[in-house]
């Protein structure tokens, strides 16, 4: 009976030495944008590197991301539906260009003239997520879950001509995301549908007279050598870039590997909001000295372009609120996070 208990007892231990044994991942990364953007560099080098050796050392297990930028697996507008297929295990996306699957998370967007710290803005964006939990449902259908929303950099707009006015705008074609081409309607301006990769291009055969991005893009996408004139807008920093992983993905791994993927998509937040908040700075000084035009848009302008553009939270809430999706209540929930977090829009917009 003793031998028979020594032996049972190994058993049990070579079987709970075997179910502990180390296992390799490999997870599918990617998005269409390059990581000469904050967001997707962040993950690109920061996101990778720690998830990989924060797994290693406290579980044992080795992560491997085999890494898809550019378009390469998808486009800006296809991260959603890649990780619903399988294609990727976690994409990166511009939701704006998302808008049929990722309507409810654009909220900022709808926003014209929001916060234009990033820092501040993620605060608000981080507790956006933790407590409307309607934001992570709306990803269910796409068997995604937010790993995180992160901010943009300020946007403004590169022009091949000077303006201070948003007069100055009519009859001025400027490309941007199709959800940003509300803001301009009224102005006269037309907007022109591009991705960004695009818009070199466009500015340089005459599709285009300007472009709505962040500074950054005057040196990542070479804009400064078409567009001499940068104009900070006050349109704000959104947070409409995020991280999706496929819920498939999430359930194959073992939860201590997916606590530290969550943990550093957390970590990851806060320094691309930093990285963006320093970036705005350190561009918008370079540029000056590479001699371009850099204005700002003065206060009364912005408030003019807030009084035309004021429906447009309303109108775009309740088309969502008449697809089932409570999106009057998450705006007005996300007006409420940013006063309390000291913003103040330049009008009460009627919600």
């Amino acid at each position: 009976m003793k031998r028979f208990s020594t032996l049972f007892a190994a058993a049990v231990m070579a079987v709970a030495a075997g179910s502990a044994q180390a296992a390799s991942f490999t997870l599918r990364m990617g998005g269409g944008h390059t990581p000469g953007l904050t967001y997707v560099q962040v993950y690109d080098t920061f996101f990778a590197d720690e998830v990989t050796k924060r797994v290693k050392a406290r579980t044992g297990h080795d992560i491997r991301f085999i890494k898809a930028w550019g378009g390469s697996v998808a486009k800006v507008d296809g991260a959603i539906e890649a990780v619903q297929k399988g294609s990727l295990d976690i994409g990166l996306s511009p939701i704006g260009f998302e808008q049929a699957r990722a309507g409810l998370l654009n909220y900022s967007a709808y926003m014209p003239f929001t916060a234009d710290d990033p820092v501040l803005q993620q605060k608000v964006a981080t507790r956006m997520l933790r407590e409307v939990p309607a934001l992570q449902a709306s990803m269910e259908p796409y068997n995604a879950h937010i790993l995180a929303q992160m901010v943009t950099e300020a946007y403004g707009v590169a022009t091949t001509f000077d303006w201070s006015k948003v007069d100055d705008l009519k009859g001025k074609r400027v490309a941007m995301a199709g959800t940003n081409a509300p803001l301009f309607i009224p102005t006269g301006a037309v907007p022109v549908t591009l991705g960004i990769g695009e818009h070199y291009q466009a500015i340089q055969n005459g599709l285009a007279e300007g472009s709505l991005f962040f500074i950054s893009g005057m040196e990542a996408f070479k804009l400064k050598e078409v567009a001499k004139v940068w104009t900070k807008t006050g349109f704000g920093s959104y947070s409409t870039f995020a991280s999706f992983m496929s819920r498939s993905t999430r359930a194959r791994l073992p939860k201590e590997v997916v606590a530290i993927i969550d943990e550093v998509a957390d970590e990851a937040t806060v320094k691309v909001a930093d990285i963006s908040k320093q970036r705005d700075a350190a561009i918008e000084a370079r540029m000056r000295e590479a001699g371009i035009k850099v204005n700002a848009l003065a206060p009364a302008e912005k408030r003019h372009w807030a009084e035309m553009v004021k429906d447009l939270p309303a109108k775009a809430a309740k088309e969502l609120d008449g697809k089932g999706q409570p999106a009057t209540q998450v705006m007005k929930t996300y007006v409420r996070y940013l006063e309390e977090a000291g913003f103040k829009f330049p009008i009460d917009y009627p919600l």
